[in-house]
């Protein structure tokens, strides 16, 4: 089911199934930012990634001796979570644990995902409840998709990334089978613009890790509107597409894919996140949108 959401400038939709970001709209310049699935180069929009993020080395995972097995980017993005709305213009979608989750992955937990839209701002805020007697590993993330292009007589290569100081920016090296390797390679040396092109798609994905930068954006060379997206102090941006689509990922990521050499044990995943019982983990991005009708 679809929930709606807005204010003077943007309507948001929301669908509980996977808590999933369906519809970000400037009311100013009838203009549709996000990206709206296309199965001839991607299907999903903007899921949530819980309780990991990327894939587990042959699909699977080891925990208290015992294996397990895991989807890519993990269930949440295929689960019903309750919506209760609320009077501040926000929804708060929550997901607990269930016997088939437990199958896959035991730990109690509850997830909640609040959005709330605010002028030219969309707010999402993650929490994580550890239930569990004990401590409980997870990774988490966004994955919103962005039309790239946005507007007619643009082309993917006028957009760029900005983020808001000049340093240098590393991705990892992801395999062909999705992993993390080595080397950590550099992006953007002493600068802050990266231009977007499909050749970045021959290693899969950019993967920068611990970004000095705490904003990005998306910009066109062509059209004065652009996406900000601020992702507080999450350790790892992914940055992805495929071949000629129309579309572009920014992801911040708490945790990582598994690396090539992972023994697959879960308390030693690189980037995973340990909450101790009864312990609540919250982190909070933001979406804005900036449009200038003309130059000036």
């Amino acid at each position: 089911m679809i929930h709606a959401l807005e204010s003077d400038l943007l309507y948001v939709e929301v669908d509980d199934a996977g808590a999933q970001l369906s519809c970000l709209f400037s009311k100013r310049t009838k203009t549709e930012y996000l990206w709206q699935g296309d199965k001839a180069f991607w299907g999903q929009k903007a899921p949530v990634l819980f309780p990991i993020v990327g894939r587990l080395k042959d699909g699977k995972y080891s925990y208290g001796g015992k294996t397990y097995q895991m989807p890519p980017h993990g269930f949440a993005m295929n689960a019903h979570f309750e919506v209760e709305p609320t009077e501040d213009n926000s929804l708060i979608l929550t997901f607990e644990d269930t016997k088939e989750t437990r199958a896959v992955y035991p730990f109690s937990f509850c997830f909640k995902v609040i959005y709330t839209v605010k002028w030219n701002v969309l707010d999402t805020i993650y929490e994580v409840t550890n239930k569990s007697p004990g401590p409980m590993y997870f990774s988490l993330g966004s994955h919103e998709g962005y039309r790239c292009p946005r507007f007619e007589g643009e082309k993917f290569e006028d957009y760029y990334l900005e983020f808001d100081h000049d340093s240098i920016y590393s991705s990892y090296t992801v395999s062909e089978n999705g992993l993390m390797t080595e080397p950590i390679y550099p992006v953007i040396e002493g600068g802050r613009q990266y231009s977007l092109n499909y050749g970045f798609c021959e290693n899969d994905s950019l993967v920068f890790t611990n970004p000095p930068s705490g904003k990005v954006a998306l910009a066109s060379r062509k059209s004065l509107a652009r996406v900000e997206i601020e992702y507080d102090d999450a350790p790892n941006l992914v940055v992805w597409t495929k071949p000629n689509a129309p579309f572009v990922c920014i992801e911040p990521w708490y945790g990582l894919p598994d690396f090539e050499d992972s023994d697959g044990d879960l308390t030693k995943k690189k980037g995973i996140i340990t909450l101790e019982k009864d312990g609540v983990f919250s982190w909070r991005h933001t979406v804005s949108i900036y449009e200038k009708l003309s130059e000036g």
